[in-house]
């Protein structure tokens, strides 16, 4: 176990419409702890934008910001918010802006959407900008976009702080990725091929004594009841968890979705995400 463990500090900063939203980036940022910090000798520490340190205002490595409004806010409450992600983007370090759908003053009832988000990502470039219809394509947004930045924004290149771990010293890749250098099984194949025409992306899997469920993109996969069917579906559900081509997204271990591994074998089938997830550059 190392000695040291590098942490960055997440700020939130958000009006209190958003509380739900505030509880579910905690929890993303929980489970990507969970899921990687050991691993990779990093956490991200999540802090309320009011929050201080004894030296004054707590540093902030990642800024995520929302707004999230309904009618008739008027675009002048967002100043401190504002004020918050240019500092950010001027300090060279990753932001997040989300904006709820509910937020006419920003992206107009009736105006294209796509082209007044768009203006909002010219604006705060190069930050991360994304809208949002409800909590749960929030979470699926979020989510992809937390590993992401980590992956590749350059505040978290993992040989640019003191306590990344060398490369020698890493786990062998195959150790942690069973699956790596194996096919995968048709029903499994099935499974990812299904939930990435999903346009959330996302995998059900629901098992209550000898029934189960799995279902993507509208679909229930299971096509069968008998042992040997249950049997084969379940095993592959484990072959893509097990084989990290999918990951937990909550609702007590019920809700699944594609992987950034994931999403590179589809690419070996030449699948392609649609919808938001296509959006954020899934392959």
């Amino acid at each position: 176990m190392p000695s040291k463990v590098t942490a960055f500090g997440v700020k939130i900063a958000s009006p209190g419409e958003a509380a739900m939203e505030v509880i579910i980036a905690r929890e993303v940022i929980g489970q990507w702890n969970s899921q990687h910090g050991f691993a990779e000798h990093r956490a991200l520490l999540p802090f309320d934008a009011h929050e201080k340190d004894a030296e004054g205002a707590r540093p902030c490595d990642m800024l995520i910001a929302f707004f999230c409004g309904s009618s008739g806010v008027p675009i002048d409450r967002t100043g401190d918010t504002e004020a918050e992600i240019v500092r950010q983007i001027r300090q060279n370090k990753p932001a997040h802006v989300y904006v709820s759908g509910a937020r006419v003053d920003l992206i107009g009832r009736d105006a294209d959407r796509a082209q007044a988000l768009e203006g909002i990502r010219k604006k705060y470039a190069p930050a991360t900008v994304d809208l949002y219809g409800d909590e749960k394509e929030f979470r699926a947004k979020f989510s992809r976009n937390l590993e992401v930045t980590i992956e590749t924004h350059s505040h978290f290149r993992r040989d640019a702080g003191p306590t990344a771990a060398p490369a020698a010293a890493r786990e062998p890749a195959s150790a942690k990725e069973p699956f790596a250098d194996r096919s995968l099984s048709e029903c499994a194949k099935t499974i990812l091929v299904e939930a990435c025409d999903d346009f959330e992306g996302y995998i059900g899997h629901i098992k209550v004594g000898a029934m189960l469920r799995i279902q993507a993109n509208g679909k229930q996969l299971v096509d069968g009841t008998d042992a040997a069917t249950i049997t084969r579906w379940e095993s592959a559900f484990s072959e893509l968890l097990d084989g990290g081509y999918i990951r937990d997204a909550g609702c007590n271990g019920q809700l699944f979705q594609i992987s950034p591994k994931g999403f590179d074998f589809l690419k070996t089938l030449g699948k392609t995400p649609v919808g938001y997830i296509a959006e954020l550059g899934g392959m």
